[in-house]
């Protein structure tokens, strides 16, 4: 519910038509919610927003047109106004652009492989207040990362060595090959390169999103 009492309004913009009628079929059942939109292409989904003016998007990132994801995101916000939140819905996966994704300043963000009534939960949750949300499959790896050790890897992605990481984060050599070793435990890996390729892999250090 919105507010007011009155159904909270949902657009789903997806150009993924059995993803788009799955989403609009399994929320529209949602007591609470109320689908007032289905978009294919990010202008008609601009379109559709300055419409109905809904208190929820569900968004997909990669959409036919000229606009990457970067600046999907930002045409969006920038029409939506603070009323208006934001979750995305991307088979995109890679902790280091769902960052980047989160702090534009959107409020959720789900993976395709969600059910249905994953994300009417997370609508729910948005509506109620809570952000910076990401699906769990995503977190069940990343949680036990933290902040600095992120920074590592990030570094590690742009090829950078142990004198290189100790400098940039004014620590010992020592400092940066343990929070390496750290890593590798965490992560079940065995080497030092097979750490750089996980970086790499995961976008860390090389993920721009494209404007």
């Amino acid at each position: 519910m919105s507010e007011t009492g009155a159904p909270a309004k949902v657009l789903i913009v997806e150009d993924h038509h059995a993803t788009m009628d799955g989403l609009f079929l399994g929320l529209s059942n949602v007591p609470g919610l109320k689908v007032v939109g289905t978009a294919a292409t990010s202008d008609e989904g601009l379109k559709q927003l300055n419409e109905h003016h809904p208190d929820i998007i569900v968004l997909d990132l990669h959409l036919p047109g000229t606009m990457g994801p970067k600046a999907t995101i930002e045409a969006f916000r920038a029409a939506a106004g603070e009323q208006t939140k934001l979750i995305i819905f991307s088979a995109e996966s890679r902790m280091a652009f769902i960052q980047s994704v989160l702090a534009m300043g959107v409020s959720a963000y789900l993976l395709k492989s969600e059910r249905v009534a994953k994300v009417a939960e997370t609508i729910q949750a948005v509506l109620a207040g809570k952000s910076g949300l990401i699906s769990e499959e995503v977190t069940k790896t990343y949680k036990k990362i933290t902040r600095a050790e992120m920074e590592v890897l990030t570094m590690l992605g742009r090829g950078m060595k142990y004198q290189e990481i100790a400098e940039h984060r004014v620590t010992s050599v020592a400092t940066a090959r343990k929070q390496c070793e750290t890593l590798l435990l965490k992560l079940n890996l065995e080497s030092r390169e097979q750490l750089i390729a996980w970086a790499v892999q995961n976008g860390f250090g090389s993920v721009e999103m494209e404007s």
